[in-house]
């Protein structure tokens, strides 16, 4: 399966359909899941690092002496897997509810024939 080709937005937009706001609104969800999945990748790495050093410090001040390299490394990946399932979750969910409009338009259209 060519993956690549998976996200093109080929399709989206029907010309002869009926409901025209219903392919522009499936082609701006779409546009907003892609957004959403390379932001949130981005914001997740980000705030990994944050919330690692943060964990380091807040070691160091209950207890430990200095920084807290195991609370800050342990931190940092629970972090990032969660923050990418979540953000692949929702990019899905926004997907599917585009790829839903137009199986509806599909159907729609097939059985109208």
């Amino acid at each position: 399966m060519n993956y690549i080709s998976y996200f093109k937005l080929k399709g989206t937009f029907k010309n002869d359909s009926k409901y025209p706001a219903l392919s522009l609104i499936a082609f701006i969800l779409k546009i907003i899941a892609l957004i959403y999945l390379i932001v949130g990748l981005i914001g997740t790495l980000i705030m990994s690092f944050i919330w690692a050093d943060e964990a380091g410090k807040m070691a160091a001040l209950y207890g430990s002496s200095g920084f807290n390299f195991g609370s800050a490394i342990s931190s940092f990946f629970f972090s990032l897997i969660g923050g990418i399932i979540v953000s692949i979750l929702i990019f899905l969910l926004i997907w599917a509810y585009a790829e839903l409009i137009l199986v509806l338009m599909d159907i729609e259209s097939n059985t109208s024939k």
